[in-house]
């Protein structure tokens, strides 16, 4: 029997925009399109197998070249549909060359579909790849059950769950209109000094924002309810905030869930959000003070275990909250891969999970008044990095092209303060190679 293969598939953007209850309007769909394809070649950390990646027409050979070397792994063959809609498997389904190359690339091997998660294009594919023969096992949920995805991707799914699993939650009213969001902000204000409105729907930050009671706070919040798309479909829900435990982060656990249960939990915490963006998440068990991991893991399977009784399969990403007053709060549900799998991917790599903490970070910004180059600006620094030995992998390049330059990476320590000294340093010597007014770093450590 043929040796099985991945196929990774990295749908970012298209799982961003699937959502029909919410009108982003076209400016919107396409700035998520365009987050989508910078961040989808942190796919390339995904899986060490033998394996087929699709990636968006665009990316750096160099740099990609770079991480398999520096990861002392074969490069793998690579498809790229030619861009139309920015969707990537719409693309792959409208580019017939592509799709050809796909074939001859799978060899009639049974494949493993790894997806950032399920969107109605990915099941097109799964089709497609069957009508040549091949059989397809799908990591993540099946067509029959799509529903459960989408279920659990909104913030109306963790109200339930809270319910039926006796969770705590912070209090909360879900209001339909304009009248009914007015009404609960204002008796929820009266009895708490800080309010934050959700969308259910919102991604990477949009569809949330923190009230207090003064005037001008809710006039801000007014005004950002012309700017988000997310605020402008009901129901919205009007939620206690809750005040985080000092030096925590935001817990979060990775796990897939599976026929009989959860599998492959990961935790993480997520450690810095600027707006309402996230920036970085600390992976791994170093990520979260003992105490606080020995209380999230039970919690993360009732809820596993919830979701796969609803049919749902493959992963997930609870999202959760220590609180100043000692509970844990759950906050969101993310029914997909989480901006935590490439720390994830390299770790199970490594198979160091109970070893090392992985500090990854996706929109570190390059001082720079333009565009930078990879060859010349960016990796020269990582290239003395690997030079040292140290772990510090550059895992996704494209934003370097932008007016404003960024771009993301993760590394590797024996304790989160270890891997983000790590990210600090390197950070440090690119914008000092960048920017002359930025003092150059001491040797780079090796941690």
């Amino acid at each position: 029997m043929p040796r099985p293969i991945d196929l990774v598939v990295p749908n970012n953007g298209e799982f961003n925009v699937r959502n029909q209850a919410v009108d982003l309007g076209p400016r919107g769909t396409r700035d998520y399109l365009d987050f989508g394809a910078y961040l989808a070649d942190q796919a390339v950390f995904w899986s060490t197998a033998e394996r087929v990646l699709l990636l968006p027409h665009g990316y750096d050979p160099l740099w990609f070249a770079d991480v398999h070397d520096a990861l002392g792994l074969a490069p793998p063959p690579v498809v790229s549909p030619q861009t139309g809609s920015g969707r990537l498997l719409a693309d792959l389904m409208h580019d017939p060359s592509a799709l050809a190359v796909l074939r001859k690339l799978l060899d009639g091997r049974p494949v493993r579909l790894l997806s950032w998660g399920a969107t109605p294009e990915l099941f097109l594919l799964v089709d497609t790849i069957r009508s040549w023969g091949q059989s397809v096992d799908v990591d993540g949920v099946t067509r029959e059950n799509q529903w459960a995805s989408r279920y659990l991707d909104s913030k109306l799914s963790c109200l339930d769950l809270a319910r039926d699993l006796k969770i705590p939650m912070a209090r909360s009213i879900t209001v339909v209109d304009r009248d009914e969001l007015r009404g609960a902000l204002a008796a929820l204000l009266r009895r708490h000094p800080r309010v934050i409105v959700k969308s259910p729907y919102g991604v990477g930050g949009q569809g949330s924002a923190v009230v207090d009671a003064d005037t001008d706070s809710l006039a801000r919040f007014w005004d950002r309810m012309h700017d988000d798309p997310y605020f402008r479909a009901y129901p919205l829900v009007v939620q206690e905030f809750v005040a985080h435990a000092p030096g925590v982060g935001c817990p979060a656990l990775d796990f897939r869930v599976v026929d009989g249960g959860v599998s492959d939990l990961v935790l993480s915490a997520v450690t810095t959000v600027e707006g309402h963006l996230f920036q970085s998440v600390n992976v791994g068990v170093g990520s979260l003070p003992a105490e606080v991991a020995e209380r999230i893991v039970p919690l993360g399977r009732r809820i596993g275990e919830a979701a796969g009784a609803l049919g749902f399969r493959g992963w997930l990403c609870v999202d959760l909250i220590a609180g100043a007053d000692g509970d844990i709060y759950l906050t969101e549900i993310n029914a997909r891969r989480s901006g935590a799998m490439p720390a994830i991917g390299l770790l199970t790599a490594w198979r160091a999970e109970r070893e090392l903490t992985l500090s990854s970070h996706d929109l570190s910004s390059v001082r720079a008044t333009g565009p930078v180059s990879y060859r010349d600006r960016v990796r020269p620094a990582f290239r003395r990095a690997w030079a040292a030995g140290v772990r510090v992998y550059p895992t996704a390049v494209r934003g370097l092209s932008f007016p404003q330059p960024m771009m993301a990476l993760v590394a590797a320590g024996s304790s989160a303060a270890e891997a983000e000294a790590v990210v600090c340093d390197i950070m440090t010597e690119i914008n000092a190679a960048v920017d002359p007014a930025v003092v150059n770093p001491t040797a780079m450590s090796t941690h």
